[in-house]
């Protein structure tokens, strides 16, 4: 009886193109065994960290493995909220050059330093929070503030931002705003490259960003709270409305 040998060759694999499909091309192929290391880290630690300034009202300790970022005025102690036709501000907002000519509301005549209580403090050393590119290669980033659906309409919250090593016009190396109000219940603020008076974030850099809360008449429960949304790199959602 004729014995048929059969040899099974394992040619060099192919770098940058694909093999041409022949007469000995396979249907379908499984490679196992590859390693994926993705990790799932804290806050802090991240390809874009997230990093609780000094104030007790922000913490790295939410969520719920206590490792995600949270601000929560509902402090420990005989206070459990903001108090109607008050003012909040967590972080300084000293040390940005240009804070009278940042708009403090859209739709008035005032300035982020009308609407301020503290503008002695340094933001680069008193903010609410901080976002850091620890990804390796510079990234637009994007900060949304999202109310929820009962946002009152007698409140505002704002989150200023300061990116000390944006260059050229006042407003790269000074601050962004965004507002959140009644009618516009997201603000963002944007650090790219495709936005006017702005810049991506370069890797290892950081964006210091403070919190103000305005009430005015709101009514006892009603809730100003909302998420905090960051975006990096290219985004489907991403807001491309210049700011």
């Amino acid at each position: 009886m004729e014995r048929r040998k059969f040899v099974i060759g394992l040619g060099a694999l192919a770098s940058g193109s694909a093999a041409a499909m022949g007469t000995g091309a396979f249907t379908a192929a499984e490679l196992d065994g590859r390693k994926a290391n993705i990790e799932v880290v804290d806050d802090t630690d991240g390809l874009i960290g997230l990093e609780a300034g000094t104030s007790q009202l922000v913490s790295n300790d939410g969520g719920a493995n206590g490792n995600e970022l949270v601000i929560d005025f509902d402090v420990d102690g005989p206070g459990d909220g903001v108090n109607p036709n008050s003012k909040y501000q967590v972080g300084g907002l000293g040390g940005i050059g240009n804070l009278d000519e940042v708009p403090g509301n859209p739709t008035l005549d005032t300035t982020v330093e009308d609407v301020a209580i503290d503008t002695d403090s340094d933001i680069e050393d008193y903010y609410a929070f901080r976002l850091l590119n620890q990804s390796g290669s510079d990234q637009a980033i994007e900060v949304e503030y999202e109310t929820n659906s009962d946002f009152p309409s007698e409140a505002e919250v704002y989150m200023v931002s300061q990116y000390e090593e944006g260059s050229g016009d006042p407003e790269q190396t000074s601050s962004l705003i965004a507002s959140a109000t009644p009618d516009d219940r997201e603000a963002s603020i944007i650090y790219s490259d495709d936005t006017d008076y702005s810049t991506d974030v370069d890797s290892g850099k950081d964006v210091k960003i403070s919190l103000l809360v305005v009430v005015d008449d709101a009514e006892t429960d009603d809730d100003l709270g909302g998420n905090i949304v960051v975006r990096a790199g290219s985004h489907d959602d991403f807001t491309t409305a210049d700011q």
